[in-house]
């Protein structure tokens, strides 16, 4: 049979039914990472042709399926505000080939449906290099296998587990070519799948702070950064880490301004400044600009390569915060060192940007204006401030209640509950309206230590304020006057009285926390050892093998050595260690080929058992039977479920014996 005429063979039901699984397995990571209306919808298209119910259903006429996908299309380009990009491409082709599968009837459907769906599979890692993501692509990368053997000629009388078996064989056999092509394939500096992404995609902190805005934040338990110290380790009072700086106010919400990039690092103030501490921290990714770091940076960030290569990657501005020079929308290392101290001298004095702007909160300007009447020294005022909040029945929530438009106001002379930004942000506004320099700081405090490293999580995300005095910006921590355990022990014990009254959180599993940990230890340790992998590893190994900065046709020799060489090692046992004997059933088909190659029709390459029969029977009507039963005896033979039993293979190879017999004898 022609080539052309296999491809428009229609598919069987057990190959559709592969072909939906793969599908959906390709479908399946990127759930997280794409809106409902897409991802359900595009699922939903597989499972029409999968479930029993819709089995063999056309749902989707030809006539229907333009105007669907057009409007699959608009509707896409309308959610992300543009069409050619990361995301939205993602999401074009994960309907794409849901609608494919909707439609595939033939052999030649199902190929290139296989195709897309390995291609939608390495999508996932545009958003994720976790081991959890390549966790996720195994179950569908072997059933792409698996649907690819489903199409094969002959596959049709070949049983389920036998097809599973040869798959699993041939996956497990490329594991070290596909180790090999790691190690030796040239490493690009940095991927390019994530450029061009949506800029809507962001986590972490944000350029903006409202009052609810970090509480939501801190309900999320995904790792921000991990960091491993180097000559000391900080106490939980010292673990501040600096992120966007809030100084602009219009009443409500706290921004960033712009700021040029200060020529020098700020000056730490050497009284009370302990020793400078090392660290390096490995940064999920988050689209945003900005780097965190311990309150007084002493260095800018440096990316270290394996080789020993240093290259510093941000600047910082007058506020010190660290504005990273690249996207960061991939796990992102670097070393930095501080100094801990609450202090530090500004390269610049404040400017009218960091007083008040707006007539709002009138109750707090009144009470800031009697406070500030009987304490006119700036530390003493910033001081007696800080004991006010932590003598008055504040509370510290992660539910407040909603705020209008006084918004200071309805907090310190109202309900009094609320989150770290209601506190920085009032404490910064009472100093303001008392003619005091004052700014809001976001950033991260504390973390929670696993082995040799720290996880900093979202839930660790924080608000505390810095005000000029005497020539320096000083770190005020109002929440840590109202709730201390939050500094010292972490969100969860400040917050343990409000989550007492919650059933689920009194349950505690130990167990739980412990394996979450060693999870996380084992993430860590495929980010440092495999999606870390970089040139200059990989010229490490070249040294050791004593080929330095080989060339491409070196590279290229080197992998075809290493493939023929596997390739001798499973091909090894088969032909040298007592397995060079065919089983019984192909010795018989093997006769069948050779009797009437020499009567001038031998096998064409390529062509099929079956399609040999027919040819055969055509010219040899006679022995048309004797020939269709010896095809049922050789395909039961070798591809049934039956024929893995010893006596079952050779009762089918006796029948293949037995019609070659009576063909010979209708001959003589």
């Amino acid at each position: 049979m022609a080539e052309s005429q296999i491809e428009m063979q229609t598919l069987r039901r057990r190959t559709r039914r592969i072909l939906g699984i793969t599908v959906l397995l390709a479908q399946l990571p990127l759930i997280l990472h794409l809106p409902l209306w897409i991802s359900i919808p595009g699922m939903a298209l597989v499972l029409s042709k999968v479930l029993p119910t819709f089995d063999n259903k056309n749902l989707l006429t030809p006539l229907l399926m333009t105007p669907i996908v057009l409007l699959a299309a608009t509707a896409i380009f309308f959610h992300y505000d543009h069409f050619f990009g990361r995301d939205p491409c993602v999401a074009f082709l994960y309907l794409l080939v849901g609608f494919k599968f909707a439609e595939s009837k033939r052999v030649y459907d199902a190929s290139l449906l296989i195709v897309l769906c390995a291609f939608l599979l390495t999508t996932q890692f545009f958003y994720w290099q976790t081991i959890t993501a390549a966790l996720l692509s195994i179950p569908a990368i072997f059933f792409i296998g698996l649907s690819l053997f489903s199409l094969q000629r002959g596959a049709a009388e070949m049983g389920t587990r036998l097809m599973v078996h040869m798959t699993s064989k041939l996956l497990l056999q490329a594991i070290p070519v596909a180790m090999v092509l790691f190690v030796a394939v040239p490493r690009i500096t940095a991927p390019n799948w994530s450029e061009g992404g949506s800029g809507n995609s962001t986590t972490g902190l944000s350029s903006r702070m409202s009052p609810g805005s970090i509480s939501q934040l801190s309900k999320s338990n995904e790792v921000a950064f991990r960091v491993e110290f180097g000559n000391k380790k900080p106490t939980p009072w010292d673990l501040y880490w600096r992120g966007p700086v809030l100084t602009g106010y219009d009443g409500y919400d706290w921004f960033i301004l712009p700021n040029n990039a200060a020529k020098d690092l700020p000056q730490a103030n050497p009284q009370g400044a302990d020793a400078e501490v090392q660290y390096t921290i490995t940064m999920e990714p988050t689209r945003n600009p900005w780097l965190p770091a311990l309150d007084t940076p002493a260095s800018l960030p440096e990316q270290v390569s394996r080789d020993g290569t240093t290259e510093t990657i941000a600047r910082i501005n007058n506020e010190r915060q660290l504005n990273s020079l690249k996207p960061l929308d991939r796990v992102t290392q670097y070393q930095a060192s501080s100094l801990l101290t609450d202090r530090f001298i500004p390269t610049m004095s404040p400017g009218p940007e960091n007083l008040l702007t707006t007539e709002s909160n009138p109750q707090t300007r009144a009470w800031a204006a009697e406070l500030r009447s009987r304490f006119p020294d700036d530390e003493q005022f910033s001081n007696q401030v800080m004991h006010w909040f932590n003598t008055q029945n504040f509370t510290y929530t992660l539910n407040p209640p909603r705020l209008g438009r006084h918004s200071i106001d309805d907090f310190l002379f109202g309900d009094r509950r609320g989150f770290c930004e209601h506190y920085a942000a009032s404490f910064v506004f009472i100093l303001r309206a008392a003619g005091i320099p004052a700014r809001v700081v976001t950033g991260y405090q504390g973390g929670e230590y696993n082995g040799d490293y720290m996880i900093i999580r979202q839930s660790d995300a924080h608000a505390w304020a810095e005000a000029y005095i005497d020539g320096a910006w000083l770190r005020f921590d109002p929440t840590a006057a109202v709730a201390p355990e939050r500094v010292e022990h972490g969100l969860n014990e400040a917050l343990s009285n409000e989550r007492s009254n919650d059933l689920i959180s009194q349950i505690s599993f130990p167990w739980l926390k412990s394996a979450q940990l060693q999870w996380d230890s084992i993430n860590y340790a495929w980010q440092q050892v495999v999606v870390g992998f970089d040139s200059a590893q990989q010229n490490q190994i070249w040294s050791k093998l004593g080929l330095k900065k080989p060339s491409a046709l070196t590279i290229v020799l080197v992998i075809i050595g290493a493939g023929l060489v596997w390739m001798g090692l499973i091909l090894l046992p088969s032909s040298v260690l007592g397995r060079t004997k065919l089983d019984p059933c192909e010795t018989q088909w093997i006769k069948f080929c050779r009797k009437f190659s020499g009567k001038g029709q031998a096998r064409h390459q390529g062509e099929s058992a079956r399609d040999y029969i027919n040819r055969l029977g055509d010219e040899w009507p006679q022995h048309r039977s004797s020939m269709n039963k010896l095809l049922t005896a050789y395909h039961a033979g070798r591809f049934s479920e039956a024929a893995q039993h010893k006596k079952t293979h050779l009762h089918y190879a006796n029948q293949m014996k037995g019609a070659l017999q009576h063909i010979g004898r209708a001959e003589r």
